[in-house]
């Protein structure tokens, strides 16, 4: 058996979860090594609220949910937890809005949804290598603003998708395609975007910010951003 049997087959899913999670954390905590700070991760003790880990930097938190495939397999969405990517009432002065009223409640974790889609040519020839893709509910802002725009993502799906988690209660769940995803060249981005490493990040205050914002400071917040884009 080679890695793309190993990868592919359902016998060992939860074993290619695991290497594909090892494998973003290090780069993760190497990001975050870099910048002099140790990122620490936990993983839930029941897996019932959404997410596969926690990542932490001194009191800053970040629920992830991991999802996996394999290119050409024809997987194109996931279910996930809508609370999961709801911001919580402490943090509703940040929170994205959907007809004047923040995304969130209660007990939201304002966390976000990591990709990992295997090239199945290179496992093939027994080489692991990985393309990237995150989605948090300030990436679906930005584009439904027009701050960001993406070829397969317009501003009406990604108006679609936040109500969808307005609205979604605990228990439930919303279908997540690959197209909302950004396509980021390393996990490491998620260090930059929500960690502010190795310098302070605009990441969340696109939840505030419109199309209708200064040209300098949409011209800096997509600067900023588009360092980590593999494609546009």
């Amino acid at each position: 058996m080679g890695l793309f049997d190993f990868l592919n087959s359902p016998r060992h899913f939860v074993a290619r979860e695991k290497l594909l999670h090892l494998r973003a954390a290090y780069e993760m905590k190497l990001a975050a090594a870099r910048s002099g700070e140790q990122l620490l991760m936990t993983e839930p003790e029941i897996d019932n609220s959404g997410h596969d880990f926690v990542a932490s930097i001194n009191y800053d938190l970040l629920y992830v949910q991991n999802k996996s495939t394999l290119s050409g397999a024809n997987v194109n969405a996931w279910n996930v937890h809508p609370k999961l990517l709801q911001v919580p009432y402490g943090d509703r002065d940040i929170s994205p809005q959907i007809d004047h009223s923040p995304i969130g409640g209660i007990d939201g974790a304002m966390g976000g949804v990591l990709l990992h889609e295997i090239d199945s040519e290179a496992a093939q020839q027994d080489k692991l290598k990985i393309s990237y893709f995150y989605f948090d509910i300030f990436f679906a802002a930005a584009v439904q603003s027009g701050l960001w725009v993406s070829p397969n993502f317009c501003r009406e799906k990604a108006r679609s998708i936040m109500e969808k988690i307005a609205h979604g209660e605990r228990g439930d769940r919303i279908s997540l395609p690959k197209q909302a995803m950004l396509p980021i060249r390393s996990p490491a981005a998620l260090v930059a975007f929500r960690f502010h490493l190795p310098w302070p990040s605009n990441w969340i205050s696109l939840g505030r910010l419109s199309n209708e914002q200064p040209e300098v400071i949409k011209n800096h917040w997509r600067s900023e951003i588009g360092q980590w884009v593999t494609q546009q």
